[in-house]
């Protein structure tokens, strides 16, 4: 049985987000599938595709993205590079000088 960690748990956060990588999985599916699911399941539109984005973790969005890949859903992995284009950012104070300089998540002063 899936073991679901609590939010004092240091992984729960990175679950279904690789914090190194940026990594989100999506099911992709067409919105008359999706219409589907939801009269399948008897939930609302909304739950089902919180359930494809892997926005909730329930025993029923399980079930609701099982479904969805047997009935011609695919799983995407969506990996965020934008973070390896970050470039510098200067704290100006009001006469323009240059205050500190973020680069990296790191403040030069």
């Amino acid at each position: 049985m899936f073991k679901q960690n609590s939010p004092k748990d240091k992984n729960y956060f990175n679950q279904n987000l690789d914090m190194e990588n940026k990594i989100r999985k999506k099911i992709e599916l067409s919105a008359s599938g999706k219409e589907k699911l939801a009269r399948m399941f008897n939930v609302t539109h909304r739950s089902v595709c919180y359930a494809l984005d892997f926005k909730r973790n329930s025993v029923q969005a399980t079930k609701i993205r099982e479904a969805a890949l047997i009935n011609g859903g695919k799983l995407v992995e969506i990996i965020d590079v934008t973070d390896s284009a970050k470039r510098k950012v200067k704290v100006l104070d009001s006469h323009g000088n240059v205050k500190a300089v973020i680069a990296n998540d790191t403040v030069t002063l």
